[in-house]
């Protein structure tokens, strides 16, 4: 769900100063971090045709605005939890590679002075990353939603030491030399990395509420998104460190069983919901989940206790459309001059290269000197964000 509403923001975000052009007159998808990426984009395609017929509709423009392309490898090495969703698609067509080349002949034939911004919402190989920097016309903007996006590779139980550490150094690196690149290739390019916390200063800044979302997307595609296996993930992962008595017994092994128990479980007050939080509330306490998958245990005590706690008020993930909306109308107020107060501001980034445990995305920290690894946005608020892509997703459509 994330991915389709970033792209509708992205589709509908407007000049601003002429509103009465798109930000964006072409939008170029490329598909990656997925084992087919032919199912995903079809996924995607067809949730803009749904789009269209909701309302408020996604404009048709989209099918002459939008170029899609997939990525030569599967930088994640193997199928991904939400491919799931896209099991029973048979696309009738098989996108074209993304190389430096291919997009820049894309590009320059629709365009003969482009302007581009990158927007990373999914993980990408290294290489294909820097083949695009070195190869693409004036690149201004280059942002990365970091964490799992910054994934260079799979993590397996049986990874040796040593293949462990070097995963971790890649995606360390990974995250150091994305602005040197840019800059050596785009020089008034910038990095601007964000992540729940510090842009939004909120755990829980990556989700919209279920009732929101049905008001602004299609139902089969909300529906979707709610059997999202993050949550019977975390949950499984999670309910060895609770306390015996907190643990749930008898978890379904089948996977769209026990989804669809988690899902009732978020949208109704029944025994399976406060069991769950019982177990979860325990296990946020367990000092070795903490030590063991420090980036689980941050997301249980965080987010999942909160879906789970008190009455039903259930959310779907959003984050990339969050953070995407974010980066686009703080540079929009850049362009219009609103700075200091309370405005969000970019701060330098410094990106750690200590990490040795792959699973963890490397630290990206905030500093007060300039710095050669980019910047981080920081003070955004979520419920402005929220209302921000409400405007958005009401404008119609613009002769292009």
């Amino acid at each position: 769900m994330d991915d389709k509403a970033a792209v509708a923001a992205t589709l509908q975000k407007r000049d601003t100063q002429n509103p009465d052009k798109p930000q964006y007159e072409k939008v170029y998808l490329v598909f990656t971090g997925a084992a087919n990426r032919n199912k995903i984009a079809d996924g995607m395609s067809q949730y803009l045709r749904r789009a269209e017929n909701h309302n408020p509709a996604l404009p048709s423009d989209w099918r002459k605005r939008t170029r899609w392309f997939q990525t030569s490898t599967n930088v994640m090495g193997k199928q991904v939890p939400h491919e799931r969703w896209y099991k029973n698609l048979h696309p009738d067509r098989s996108l074209a590679v993304a190389t430096g080349k291919s997009l820049f002949a894309s590009i320059t034939k629709d365009t003969k002075e482009p302007s581009i911004d990158i927007l990373q919402l999914a993980p990408c190989r290294d290489m294909d990353v820097w083949d695009f920097i070195d190869t693409l016309p004036n690149i201004n903007v280059y942002h990365l939603f970091y964490g799992y996006n910054s994934r260079q590779g799979p993590v397996y139980e049986d990874m040796s030491p040593a293949d462990r550490k070097a995963l971790a150094k890649r995606q360390a690196q990974f995250h150091a030399t994305l602005q040197p690149r840019l800059k050596a290739k785009h020089p008034n390019a910038r990095l601007i990395f964000t992540q729940n916390v510090p842009t939004f200063s909120d755990p829980g800044a990556g989700s919209q509420s279920l009732g929101w979302c049905r008001k602004y997307f299609p139902e089969v595609d909300v529906k979707m998104a709610l059997s999202d296996p993050f949550w019977t993930s975390l949950i499984e992962e999670a309910n060895p460190y609770a306390a015996k008595e907190d643990q749930l017994k008898n978890i379904p092994t089948n996977e769209d069983d026990f989804l669809n128990l988690v899902v009732t479980a978020r949208l109704e007050n029944n025994d399976f919901r406060k069991r769950t939080l019982a177990m979860l509330e325990s296990a946020a306490k367990s000092k070795a989940f903490e030590k063991e998958s420090p980036r689980s245990h941050y997301r249980v005590a965080n987010i999942l206790v909160k879906e789970f706690d008190g009455e039903p008020a259930p959310t779907l993930e959003l984050g990339d459309a969050n953070h995407v909306t974010a980066v686009l109308e703080y540079l929009d107020g850049e362009r219009k001059g609103n700075a200091g107060g309370n405005a969000p501001k970019l701060l330098p980034a410094i990106c750690d290269k200590s990490g040795e445990d792959p699973r963890l995305p490397p630290k990206v920290t905030t500093g007060t000197s300039p710095s050669k690894d980019g910047w981080v946005l920081t003070g955004c608020n979520v419920a402005e964000t929220r209302i921000n892509m409400e405007r958005l997703f009401q404008l119609k459509q613009l002769d292009v």
